[in-house]
């Protein structure tokens, strides 16, 4: 079993009933059981036999503690549902029911290669077939490992020791930033249904699901349906300028923003005593009237002796009923596409589809999208004789790179729609750049260039404002914008020429 958690060394309460801070110091944990809780989603329930693989909802979360020393804290905490899995009495004289499970994940680098992995295996009990067969109940866990520095992606497999039916949610690129020593800094921010200060005594059926004295039930994938009255965040805060004879205070502010950039929702805040150099965040927020559509919620911490601050975000998503399925709906395959969200499926196909296509699909209701969607990826699926749709899974890599790199707004969403993000969606990873970011004469530039393809394509990109806002100001591609003064420079071989222009 997995032995790394958290412990509280002190606990100190405000007069904010849903704020709570503590101290952190590491020491072993045992790994995770399964927890209940009812929630508004109702899927169809499988027997056992049944191929249809279970469901499972995944997310990531990074604790960057000082503690670490040069490495992080990956956890990812998963989502299941219960009635998916196979219940047996081990004994004749014994009342309960009970069901194994298996749960893995695998870690994976930028380039795809497996470098660690972390396992359990939990059991759950219930009291009756009929109690097992509810669809209301989900199963929570997490599993956790230890990286340095960098760019990985994973997958997060679970298995029922009794139907030896799986399920699998795989973790698209991520990055593990590096831990801050010196600074004030906010790490292991993550959204839950609920998060309960229990005390670290709390010896219940869900104390393995305490952290720093507070239950936290994840929510995976940060999506709330408009039903939902509540949302919860916890995060934990290090490097506070701390001393035992001069207590002093920090302040944290929440606030939402909309999908726009503008503020949607000022959250409030409190100035607060500082009860160590690290210190835990819990809070709840009241989302009953928030409208569908996606948010960021932003937390700021400012250290009032040292006047060093941090800022973070999260992104979530409030959606309909009816879309609740669809964002939790998942195929056979365990493709991570379906994982992915109506609009992303959208994006994806940005500049595949015609101009007509583009019209039809505008039209259409969400399940009449998500039909058309379907269609056009059967129709265009380079290895029909597969499960998976390879080249779209190439796609989502390539969508999943661009808004990594190109991205303007702070959640890293819309690299994909700028023009180097059109290119690389379009034409993949370029065979050589040529990056002047200091040229002797004009802006900054990148040349791309693809040799593999006929006749060689070359793209020119441009920073006129100097905000690594580059454009697309030349290319040697049949429909792409063509600039004679950039061909005549490409032309001449002679590296830094200026343009005349």
């Amino acid at each position: 079993m997995e032995t790394t958690g958290y412990s509280s060394h002190m606990m100190a309460f405000t007069s904010n009933p849903n704020i709570r801070l503590g101290v952190l110091r590491m020491k072993s944990y045992l790994a995770l059981v399964a927890f209940c809780l009812p929630v508004l989603l109702s899927t169809r329930a499988y027997g056992l036999g049944d191929e249809q693989p279970l469901t499972v909802y995944a997310g990531v979360t990074t604790y960057n503690n000082p503690e670490y020393d040069s490495v992080v804290l990956v956890e990812f905490p998963f989502s299941l549902n219960r009635h998916e899995f196979g219940f047996y009495r081990p004994d004749s004289n014994e009342a309960d029911l009970y069901t194994g499970i298996f749960a893995q994940v695998n870690l994976f680098d930028a380039e795809g290669l497996p470098i660690d992995s972390a396992r359990t295996f939990f059991s759950v009990r219930v009291a009756s077939r009929e109690e097992a067969a509810l669809p209301t109940y989900r199963l929570f866990n997490r599993l956790v490992v230890f990286a340095k520095p960098g760019s990985y992606s994973a997958r997060l497999t679970v298995i029922d020791a009794i139907s030896k039916r799986r399920g699998e949610f795989f973790l698209g690129e991520f990055v593990v930033d590096s831990v801050e020593k010196e600074n004030l800094a906010i790490g292991g921010v993550c959204l839950a249904y609920r998060v309960n200060y229990v005390g670290e005594s709390n010896g219940g059926t869900s104390s393995r699901l305490v952290k720093n004295g507070f239950e936290i039930i994840p929510n995976p994938l940060s999506v709330f349906s408009t039903k939902d009255t509540m949302m919860c965040l916890y995060g934990e805060v290090y490097n506070l300028n701390y001393s035992d004879d001069l207590p002093s205070k920090f302040q944290i502010l929440f606030s939402a923003w909309d999908a726009e950039g503008s503020l949607f929702r000022d959250l409030g805040g409190s100035v607060l005593p500082k009860p160590g150099s690290t210190a835990v965040i819990a809070e709840s927020f009241d989302i009953k009237d928030w409208p569908f559509g996606w948010y960021r919620l932003q937390i700021v911490v400012s250290d009032h002796t040292s006047n060093k601050s941090d800022t973070t975000s999260v992104p979530l998503r409030i959606i309909s009923p009816e879309e609740i399925r669809l964002a939790f709906s998942r195929a056979e395959s365990g493709d991570p596409y379906d994982t992915l969200s109506l609009e992303v499926k959208g994006n994806l196909v940005a500049y595949l589809l015609t101009p007509e296509q583009k019209a039809t699909l505008a039209r259409l209701s969400d399940r009449g999208k998500i039909n058309f969607l379907d269609q056009f990826w059967r129709e265009h699926d380079e290895e029909p004789t597969t499960r998976v749709i390879e080249n779209r899974l190439a796609l989502i890599k390539r969508y999943e790179y661009c808004n990594r790199r190109f991205s303007a707004n702070a959640d890293k969403t819309d690299g994909w729609s700028t023009d180097r993000g059109r290119i690389y969606m379009t034409y993949g990873p370029e065979d050589e750049i040529d990056d002047k970011q200091f040229p002797l004469v004009g802006n900054p530039y990148q040349i791309w260039y693809y040799w593999g393809m006929k006749e060689g394509k070359v793209f020119v990109f441009e920073d006129w404002t100097g905000t690594g806002e580059y454009r697309l100001v030349h290319s040697n591609v049949y429909g792409e914008i063509y600039n004679q003064e950039w061909q005549d420079f490409l032309d001449t071989g002679i590296p830094d020429l200026p343009l005349d222009r």
